[in-house]
């Protein structure tokens, strides 16, 4: 968990929410001391300047009188560096005919000069700033007053504790096809963010870009990701977190494992052939795999499916048999080898081949099969439910059987998976071992990129069987987009390999829609053109900030950096600075849409001259990765106040009079001529109009 680490201000605090916390402090007499100096003042260190203090128990700490002013006085904290300061809130007022001034600085940030009056008040300065804090005084006459401080402040994310997730779908369990994971929090007030590809979660990342990585759950403090076959090792890693105005916290990242398997046909053994994949059963139940972060156990049993033909159960649960030193030697599923240890009845598993108790040899008997080890063999413990490695058989202890992993029917997908296609028509679907479509099934494309009003393709194909290996699927007319987009080609029933032995659905390649293939689809459009630019081509402006292009379509900056926009003064060889943004002005509250780029000048030119934009083509692409043709721009910036420009090349000083013939400055500074009101000069000989 988040540990809370505030021990500065510890006990004395409140909380007024989640992420904000109120400092206050009453005045007390003889808290402080003339001479000035530090001060605990409810728990927190404050430096007071030096000054004369009395009491007054109405009105709180006395700073001068009538006879004896005291003109200024302050108080300072470095207690609250390390936090972001929301406001600071001094209570304050002046003895009668009295003229104190407050003044309170948070950070870099500084309030305004308040006004005390007669009656004790609050002045409040809001802010958002980390650093000390000091508070001023200043007086010209008669006596003035503080008694109360308060300070609120938000803490940084790694003070506070937030909730970790807590994964309730058990762990050590091989889940055949699928499995909905469960993990929550107690807090119903925390949003839960996860990753099940093993990489970190990542609350920025998700909500830079929602399509990818970090998943937010849509249930909020309970998660509920379904995990299906196309993973056999999930690594899920979840995190809590709350958010509160603009501050986010975390918890501390928790991860598991899950392990989920497509169930497959395994038929009986009575031979082994080196490198085949074999799982061990007995009573209608295979041995599970050990889950993978585990090293040594009993082998637990999981019930499989019985049918006419063969058992259907995890793939995960196989081991892979292979020929060494006249027996063979056992890998799982993670490529472990499976060991004995003659001081143990469990079975141990190593990454390396251990130098002893790694080869086991292996005989049928009426389809058993006696797996041994030395003087050890493999038996099934029947009102235990577990596989181990005993020397001699009791009670119920039974030899397994070895079947063989079936290997899943092999169909072929024209056109192929992950291809580039263009007016998709048709697919065909082959298996020379048999093909057949479930009942009510559905074969449909759907375009990945969303328009307004939702996808832009979805179509539905109709299925024709050709033959017993051959399906046919077609639409009448082909898929045509202006666009490249990417097409997913989804599954509603099933589609069954070799239907008349073991009758088994087509794999999908997603893990939550069925879908058996993907494809990019290319569009035939004509490249993206600009259709305006602002500031317009030629214009004459005061200060040139950004370029805002607007596009026939959506447009990224291309990767190529030979493919370059430069911006430099005309006559001059020096470039000036730019970027792309997807701002206009680089302000968050002014954003650009997707059919919208500006090139930003990174410190805005405000000198009076000719400036010249050259833009490549291909520096702009559009999402079809077609070169946006380039251009050259120019503008004028043209600054009334700029008499540099006017008349300071080539001059190293400057004298300067008015129409009337005053002089008005005698100088080598060339910055000094910018200070001068509007007006008509003589400068240095020449007329000048600074308007």
């Amino acid at each position: 968990m988040k540990r809370f680490l505030l021990s500065i201000i510890g006990i004395l605090t409140f909380a007024i929410g989640m992420n904000a916390e109120t400092y206050t402090h009453t005045f007390k007499d003889k808290e402080l001391d003339e001479n000035g100096g530090k001060a605990s003042l409810s728990g927190i260190e404050w430096t007071s300047s030096k000054a004369s203090i009395t009491w007054n128990k109405e009105k709180g700490i006395k700073l001068g009188s009538r006879s004896a002013v005291c003109p200024s006085f302050s108080l300072t904290t470095s207690a609250f560096k390390d936090y972001t300061i929301k406001s600071v809130t001094v209570h304050s007022c002046i003895a009668s005919s009295g003229d104190a001034k407050l003044t309170i600085k948070a950070g870099n940030a500084t309030s305004g000069e308040y006004a005390l009056t007669g009656t004790s008040t609050g002045y409040k300065f809001e802010c958002k700033e980390q650093g000390d804090i000091t508070i001023s005084w200043s007086a010209k006459q008669r006596a003035y007053y503080v008694s109360k401080i308060e300070v609120e402040y938000e803490l940084p994310s790694d003070m506070v504790d937030i909730e970790e997730p807590v994964f309730v779908t058990p762990i050590d369990v091989v889940y055949t096809n699928k499995v909905e994971i469960t993990a929550e929090t107690k807090d119903e007030s925390l949003v839960l963010y996860y990753t099940i590809d093993g990489t970190e979660p990542s609350y920025e990342d998700y909500n830079s870009d929602p399509r990818v990585g970090t998943t937010k759950c849509s249930k909020g403090y309970q998660m509920n990701p379904i995990l299906t076959d196309s993973i056999t090792v999930n690594t899920i890693k979840a995190m809590a977190v709350k958010v509160d105005g603009e501050s986010v916290y975390k918890s501390d990242i928790v991860e598991t494992i899950y392990i989920v398997s497509t169930k497959k046909p395994y038929t009986l053994a009575t031979t082994v052939a080196n490198g085949n994949k074999y799982a061990l059963f007995a009573n209608d139940s295979i041995a599970d795999a050990l889950n993978p972060t585990i090293t040594n156990g009993f082998l637990n049993d999981h019930k499989a499916t019985k049918n006419e033909k063969c058992y259907e159960a995890a793939e995960y649960n196989a081991f892979t048999f292979t020929a060494s030193n006249g027996g063979y030697t056992i890998q799982d599923t993670n490529g472990r080898y499976m060991y004995v240890n003659s001081t143990s009845n469990e079975f141990f598993f190593a990454k390396e081949k251990p130098a002893t108790g790694a080869v086991w040899n292996i005989t049928f008997n009426n389809g058993k099969a006696e797996i041994k080890n030395g003087n050890s063999t493999i038996y099934y413990v029947a009102d235990e439910g577990k596989f181990g490695c005993y020397t001699a058989a009791t009670g119920n202890m039974v030899l397994p059987s070895l079947h063989m992993l079936r290997e899943y029917p092999k169909a072929t997908i024209t056109p192929e998976n992950n291809s580039t296609v263009k007016g998709l028509q048709e697919i065909v679907i082959t298996c020379e071992e048999g093909i057949a479509t479930s009942e009510n099934f559905k074969l449909k494309a759907v375009g990945l990129a969303k328009k307004e009003g939702g996808y832009e393709i979805d179509k539905t194909y109709k299925c024709q069987q050709v033959n017993n290996n051959t399906l046919k699927f077609t639409i009448d007319t082909p898929i045509a987009t202006e666009d490249n987009i990417t097409l997913e080609i989804i599954i509603e029933g099933d589609i069954y390999l070799n239907p008349s032995d073991i009758k088994y659905p087509m794999p999908s390649i997603s893990r939550y829609e069925h879908v058996i293939c993907t494809y990019t689809h290319t569009g035939d459009a004509a490249p993206a053109e600009v259709l305006s630019v602002s500031p317009a081509n030629g214009s004459k402006i005061e200060a040139l900030k950004y370029i805002l292009f607007t596009f026939s379509k959506i447009v990224n900056q291309s990767e190529d950096g030979a493919k370059t926009a430069k911006l430099y003064r005309e006559g001059s060889s020096e470039l000036i600075a730019i970027e792309v943004t997807s701002l206009k002005d680089g302000s968050d509250s002014d954003h650009v849409n997707q059919e919208q780029k500006a090139i930003k000048v990174s410190e805005p030119v405000t000198k009076n001259g000719t400036y010249i934009l050259e833009i490549a083509d291909g520096f702009f692409e559009d999402r079809n990765g077609n070169a946006v043709k380039g251009m050259t721009l120019k503008y004028i910036v043209e600054n009334e106040t700029d008499v540099e420009e006017i008349i300071v090349d080539g001059e190293t000083s400057w004298v300067v009079y008015n129409i009337t013939g005053v002089k008005v400055m005698d100088t080598v500074n060339a910055d000094e001529l910018n200070t001068l009101p509007k007006g008509i000069y003589i400068i240095n000989g020449k007329k000048a109009i600074v308007k």
